[in-house]
């Protein structure tokens, strides 16, 4: 089900899908996906909690990025690059519509994201502490700039904008850039 309400969320935007037609994707009738799920709202949160899923494990693979700082962005970078190209019409449906969204709907988004967020932030404070990433700089700043710009990328990446370097280019110069900005 989860999967076929990501296709419908993609295909027809976060306010445009029903659960009429998510449930006529998932190959079953709309009760079930109510006994599932007892709103849309509810089913958006879980299809967005499942795609953070590997995010999370990739983050609690490594104790700390004190060590192999550089490494550790560039694993992540191309795991997060290469998760938003996977999903790359749901995160447009997400982003286009996200300050449109209920209060309701945010809110849920904002909770179910921000563990993970606050997962890499504390990462990265740890790295901070450990004198790896030099003091003063706002970590929480710098991996959101981060993200952003990984993210950007990849959607320019379908557009009709010339470029003329491949996704792992651009991937190893936005870490090289963020490493050298960050490092103590």
């Amino acid at each position: 089900m989860l999967n076929a309400a990501a296709r419908t969320f993609s295909k027809d935007g976060i306010r445009g899908a029903t659960t009429r037609e998510i449930a006529k994707e998932a190959g079953v009738n709309e009760v079930t996906l109510f006994r599932h799920f007892k709103s849309k709202e509810q089913l958006l949160g879980a299809v967005i909690e499942t795609g953070l899923v590997s995010e999370l494990a990739l983050m609690n693979a490594q104790a700390s990025w004190g060590e192999n700082l550089r490494e550790n962005l560039a694993r992540y970078a191309k795991h997060y690059y290469e998760h938003l190209e996977k999903k790359e019409a749901f995160a447009r449906a997400l982003i286009a519509e996200s300050g449109t969204l209920p209060e309701s709907v945010q809110t849920m988004i904002t909770r179910v994201v921000k563990p993970v967020r606050d997962r890499l932030i504390e990462m990265l404070k740890v790295a901070q502490k450990a004198g790896v990433i030099r003091s003063g700089l706002d970590v929480e700043c710098a991996i959101d700039a981060f993200k952003n710009t990984l993210c950007a990328g990849m959607l320019r990446q379908s557009s009709c904008l010339p470029r003329n370097y491949s996704a792992n280019a651009y991937i190893d110069t936005v870490v090289d850039i963020f490493f050298r900005g960050m490092e103590a």
